[in-house]
């Protein structure tokens, strides 16, 4: 009885313990929610798309590692943004929607044309400042260390 009460409190700390080690992305809704209760914390935008196979190595890897998830989350206010999204978004009283490409290809959300300044590669990370101002833009899959280098 005794080694099955240590096994459930074993499984319990260890996903608190996991539960740590993300960022805690946030939907541009709660986003600008967020910048009310800390107008000093810009955004971190990960902009991605379902069919990106590098932002989903940066989501199994590089956004996983403890300094990256201690910096984003200590530092920003952590956005995820499918550059592809067809819904309509609001974000600083404007509306952004989808646009659809005039001639093959994919289209993407005017949100991501906007902030990406037209760069659509993916992926992508947008640093924004509380009035709206971009003060960074990161392209590409980036390890720990590359990634902690441009955000410092």
């Amino acid at each position: 009885m005794k080694k099955q009460i240590f096994g459930v409190f074993l499984i319990i700390a260890l996903n608190l313990s996991v539960s740590a080690q993300d960022i805690h992305w946030l939907n541009l809704e709660q986003a600008e929610a967020e910048m009310k209760k800390h107008p000093d914390k810009p955004l971190f935008i990960d902009f991605y798309t379902s069919w990106c196979g590098w932002c989903k190595k940066m989501d199994a890897s590089t956004f996983k590692e403890a300094e990256v998830v201690q910096h984003i989350n200590d530092n920003y206010i952590p956005v995820k943004f499918d550059a592809e999204s067809r819904e309509e978004v609001k974000f600083r009283g404007k509306t952004y929607k989808y646009v659809r490409p005039q001639q093959g290809g994919r289209g993407v959300n005017s949100f991501a044309y906007f902030s990406l300044r037209g760069k659509l590669s993916y992926p992508a990370y947008a640093v924004i400042s509380h009035d709206g101002r971009l003060e960074r833009l990161l392209l590409g899959y980036m390890p720990k260390a590359q990634l902690l280098e441009n955000l410092l």
